[in-house]
């Protein structure tokens, strides 16, 4: 697949890609089914994506699939775009690139992707409009969320870099590119600790159930 610079402005289509594949190996239980608020760990995730200026939203399940399209309530799955991951044991990169050409399966192109993590719950919509409005306001390849200095996620990436992450191989995430793009990178400075929180173990559960 070839992929051109993407046009900016206002409309400039983003679309979501939600990694929801992993095993959950250090919870020993599925953590996007963790129970949150009214729902649980993904529910909640991507209910703040569906809040947000997207135009479309890819779900990458892999480990647990079956069980997690049935716990997640009917509403939130219409219109989404649910694809499984078969080799997600080979890693995160075997799901973004799921994801990123799950994108490219209809007429309208997303010129951009905001890779969002299945086990963030806590991202304002607002924030990811402010990740999508750094993207079209700049000549960005990368926008990156900055909480108090400190990167965070969810990552929006153009279209010019997709065919270099979909190449990626193993447990490793787009991440791996920024140094080959430092000039095209833009730190957005966000008010929402929710860019820097994830679950990993059941530490980082038990302390987002404080803040749900």
């Amino acid at each position: 697949m070839s992929y051109t610079l993407s046009p900016k402005g206002s409309v400039a289509r983003v679309s979501a890609i939600v990694l929801a594949a992993g095993t959950s190996t250090r919870m020993g239980q599925a953590k996007q089914l963790l129970p949150l608020g009214p729902s649980n760990v993904l529910a909640q995730t991507l209910e703040n994506v569906r809040s947000a200026s997207i135009a479309e939203i890819v779900l990458v399940l892999g480990s647990s699939a079956q069980a997690i399209c049935q716990q997640l309530p009917p509403p939130l799955l219409e219109g989404l775009k649910v694809v499984v991951n078969h080799d997600y044991m080979q890693g995160m990169a075997s799901s973004l690139r799921q994801g990123l050409s799950a994108l490219d399966q209809h007429d309208k192109h997303s010129d951009a992707a905001l890779i969002v993590l299945g086990d963030q719950p806590f991202v304002r919509p607002q924030t990811l409009d402010q990740i999508v409005d750094a993207y079209r306001r700049s000549p960005a390849q990368i926008v990156i969320p900055l909480y108090q200095g400190t990167r965070g996620n969810p990552v929006l990436l153009d279209r010019s870099v997709f065919a270099e992450v979909a190449a990626l191989e193993g447990d490793i995430g787009c991440r791996a590119i920024f140094a080959k793009h430092l000039e095209g990178i833009v730190n957005v400075e966000v008010e929402d600790m929710g860019v820097l929180l994830d679950i990993d173990d059941q530490q980082d559960y038990d302390r987002l159930k404080l803040r749900g």
